[in-house]
């Protein structure tokens, strides 16, 4: 069973290791990536947090770039953290447990949503 949030009729939940990501100028998807663990897990699966950002670390590539043509590959460029629209109060590291409803905003203006939480 997936570790969900409700809030107001709104459904939300934990995000872990293996998570899908897109991001809307992207021609791939891409995988969430925590390569040492927080030490929090659900059903074996390290869970992430809002810090978990980090270009070329946790986020890699979504292919190519949309945004020029013809498009170059996608080199994600982030310089915030994860925003989660439903609150939490899990902390993890100092840091408050990722959401699958977060979106990032790369500098190309591309947005990055989280596509399904890797709890299954």
């Amino acid at each position: 069973m997936k570790k969900q949030l409700t809030d107001g009729g709104n459904k939300s939940s934990y995000v872990v290791r293996g998570a899908s990501i897109s991001c809307s100028l992207g021609t791939a998807k891409d995988v969430l990536n925590l390569p040492i663990s927080h030490g929090v897990y659900h059903k074996g699966k390290a869970q992430l947090n809002v810090a978990d950002s980090v270009p070329g670390k946790n986020i890699i590539s979504f292919g190519c770039c949309k945004k020029s043509s013809p498009p170059p590959p996608c080199t994600p460029a982030i310089c915030m953290k994860w925003i989660n629209y439903m609150d939490t109060k899990l902390i993890i590291d100092n840091e408050k447990a990722l959401l699958k409803d977060a979106t990032l905003t790369c500098m190309s203006g591309g947005i990055i949503s989280i596509d399904d939480d890797g709890q299954e």
